[in-house]
């Protein structure tokens, strides 16, 4: 018996990085455990078929100025997604909560235009043990896991282009 599933066209990426080109947009406060998630958004890209030579790794000091730094990275379009990546520790004052909510909105904002598919790996975590798991021990790595939201979102991006591209020309099939 058919489902409302099999009756809607359904879009979705796929895992495949191959011949795509992506920046990583990192943060060096907390640097130890960022580069532990750089290191994992790249074995993502590897893993899927990409070439680390198709990425470009921004460095910016901390979390509050990865929005900026994606912004210019945007512009240049240059890439097929970017990954953002940021390690936000809690301490004792409210400043935490601050750098968490500034940079994963101001991410959020440019994400939600859509012209790029954006993740967002920025950690926000309680404790440094928190953080550790996140970077690969316990609990996976956490920018492997940005890296392939970007590549899924890319493929999917990239299938609503081709499928524009194929209304757009009578005759031009998929």
């Amino acid at each position: 018996m058919p489902t409302a599933m099999n009756e809607v066209t359904m879009h979705e990426g796929v895992l495949n990085s191959a011949g795509r080109k992506f920046a990583i947009v990192a943060s060096r406060f907390n640097e130890l455990i960022g580069d532990r998630l750089v290191d994992g958004a790249l074995d993502a890209v590897r893993r899927t078929g990409g070439a680390v030579e198709d990425v470009e790794i921004f460095r910016c000091p901390g979390a509050l100025e990865i929005p900026g730094l994606l912004q210019r990275v945007l512009d240049s379009g240059r890439f097929d997604g970017v990954i953002c990546l940021g390690v936000v520790i809690r301490g004792a004052t409210p400043h935490f909560d601050l750098v968490v909510n500034q940079s994963v909105g101001g991410i959020m904002r440019l994400a939600a235009e859509g012209k790029v598919p954006i993740a967002c790996g920025v950690l926000a975590c309680e404790t440094i043990e928190q953080a550790i798991e996140r970077a690969g021990t316990k609990a996976g790595n956490r920018g492997a896991d940005a890296a392939l939201v970007a590549i899924e979102m890319a493929d999917l991006y990239a299938s609503m282009g081709a499928d524009k591209a194929a209304k757009a020309t009578p005759g031009r099939k998929k």
